[in-house]
């Protein structure tokens, strides 16, 4: 043979060796896929269609069991539990014959006309657990005849199990002979495939090693915020507190906080902190804050007054809660003194009044005893000096009680807040308004119709403040009213309102100017004639009653204006209502 016809023969048997090994490939390719393809339909039948019907079966047996421990003990969770498991029967029965892996069983269609009637007999027993059980005695014969009607299902239930094993085993005899028939690959093809695993390995090592790099740089990232956080909250001019949510324990403080109370945080003023600002939190509306307000007896006995906010923050790789207060103790006592300077003008305008109430009682004393030191020197020493003796000691008492009104009202509020009865804190505040009401010759209407027993929370001084800036309000727009709108009347009354309380102080002097209605609350704003009034009564009142965790709106209504006070009520008092 010739070198040339050599060399040809060469490429001839190397181009159909090369057309071999492509065709086996190609053939042991398509091969593998067509049995893979096999194995997977079959596996696919085996573990859906049997699986159907073991869960089937086995929701049988939880509630037969469920139904067992119903009537033999009656446990207290028996309608919760039942009720579960009759559900889950109820759909495991409809997935027998309605769902695709369900009418894979072989023979199914036989077994649906026996199968629908448990789905209405199951529904019946979910509506009649809907309602109450009977006794003991009768709910346990109930329990009883259910399980009686359900024991054929079980039977059914246990042939479809059986038939699908049966069907299962083999759909498995099939798939090993399919595996017995596997053609080997050519150990070029083997080669090939171990070049392409090795080659996509160390790709895939590759690309493990770079996500472990992003992870590690990501970590390092975060490692960098939580120390700039850490130190952002530890430089701010404020008591910030990380605490756990649900022990309640401390996991940091920043210097200011530590001075507020201690650098550890086991310092038992901490528990003490957060569960009063727990207890005074307040969700703020559209915001996912909740704003904290109250007063803190620190360990050195000082009381400061803080305002904040609670945050969720993830700290130290998990969800914990952000407390940061301000400590508004400086603010409180200006905001005490504006207050006291609005009481003593309060007091300035009705000292006229005061003096004519101090008088009547005076002139009475006056007349008894003259008429007493007559009968002494007549020597009527009997019952009408007695009676005389007595007047005058009851008159000594109402100026006694004149005297109290005007020294309680012009004492200096606190900062501390505790319960304290509302209708006797509104009865007081009335009290002291009722005879600058009868000089001016104005109608109060009164409709407090409160259980003596309803607390609120605040400093009762402070809130008598409020009611009465309101009633003063009300009697200045009565006395500018115009003379159109009939005789002058303002309604106090009160409201319950579930967990809440309205106090509400109404006239019909004419209503407030819409142009002013917007910056009613806001310091400084006035709707009386200059040289009367300050500005600040409705401001101060504001900052009050929010102190109380309440609100205080102002609206036209009818013929004048109402301003409602709106409070929660003391905890005590919601606890014996839930009881009730």
């Amino acid at each position: 043979m010739t070198p040339r016809r050599a060399r040809l023969s060469r490429r001839i048997f190397t181009a159909a060796l090369i057309l071999t090994t492509v065709g086996l490939f190609v053939a042991t390719g398509m091969l593998y896929v067509a049995q893979d393809r096999q194995r997977q339909l079959l596996a696919t039948s085996i573990r859906t269609s049997g699986w159907v019907a073991y869960q089937a079966q086995l929701e049988y047996v939880k509630t037969s069991a469920t139904l067992d421990l119903g009537r033999e003990s009656l446990p207290e969770d028996i309608v919760d539990r039942l009720s579960l498991r009759l559900e889950l029967l109820y759909s495991r029965i409809g997935a027998l014959y309605g769902s695709q892996d369900g009418k894979a069983l072989p023979g199914i269609e036989a077994y649906v006309g026996e199968l629908r009637p448990y789905e209405a007999t199951i529904s019946g027993f979910l509506a009649r657990l809907e309602q109450p059980l009977p006794p003991d005695f009768a709910a346990k014969r109930m329990l009883s005849s259910w399980r009686a009607e359900l024991a054929p299902l079980g039977e059914t239930l246990q042939k479809i199990l059986e038939r699908s094993v049966v069907y299962n085993e083999a759909v498995y005899a099939r798939e090993r002979e399919l595996a017995g028939g596997v053609t080997m690959m050519p150990l070029l093809l083997m080669f090939l495939s171990g070049s392409g695993l090795i080659a996509l390995l160390r790709l895939q090592a590759q690309r493990d090693r770079d996500r472990l790099d992003d992870v590690l740089a990501a970590r390092r990232a975060q490692a960098v915020v939580e120390s700039n956080f850490r130190a952002a909250i530890e430089s701010m001019p404020s008591v910030i507190v990380i605490f756990d949510p649900v022990v309640q324990r401390v996991s940091f403080v920043n210097k200011h906080a530590a001075e507020l109370i201690d650098p550890s945080p086991h310092h038992p003023a901490w528990q003490r902190l957060i569960s009063a600002a727990l207890d005074s939190g307040k969700e703020v509306p559209g915001q996912s804050a909740v704003a904290v307000n109250l007063a803190f007896s620190r360990p050195d006995g000082l009381i400061s007054s803080l305002r904040g906010s609670f945050y969720d923050v993830t700290w130290e790789g998990r969800t914990q809660r952000l407390l940061a207060l301000a400590d508004v103790t400086k603010i409180r006592d200006a905001e005490l003194q504006v207050m006291q300077a609005a009481k003593l003008a309060t007091l300035g305008e009705m000292a006229t009044a005061i003096a004519h109430e101090a008088n009547q009682p005076l002139a009475v004393i006056r007349m008894a005893v003259t008429n007493a030191k007559r009968l002494y020197e007549n020597g009527e020493v009997g019952e009408a000096l007695n009676a005389k003796l007595t007047r005058i000691s009851d008159q000594v008492e109402r100026v006694k009680r004149i005297t109290d009104q005007v020294r309680r009202y012009g004492r200096m509020g606190s900062s501390i807040q505790e319960p304290f009865v509302l209708k006797e804190a509104i009865g007081l505040a009335i009290s002291f308004v009722a005879e600058q009401y009868r000089a001016a010759g104005l109608r109060l209407d009164i409709d407090v119709d409160l259980p003596l027993d309803l607390n609120v929370v605040g400093e009762q001084t402070m809130f008598e403040q409020v009611i009465v800036n309101l009633l003063v309000n009300a009697r200045d727009a009565c006395e500018s009213r115009q003379s159109n709108l009939g005789d002058p009347i303002v309604t106090v009354r009160t409201v319950l309102e579930g967990n809440n309380v309205a106090i509400q102080v109404e006239d019909n002097a004419g209503g407030i100017n819409p142009a002013v209605m917007n910056r009613l609350f806001e310091p400084f704003a006035t709707t009386k004639p200059a040289g009367k009034g300050t500005g600040l009564g409705l401001s101060v009142s504001r900052n009050i009653v929010r102190d109380m965790n309440g609100d205080i709106i102002a609206q036209n209504v009818g013929s004048g204006a109402r301003f409602t006070v709106r409070l929660p009520v003391a905890m005590a008092r919601m606890s014996v209502e839930e009881a009730a």
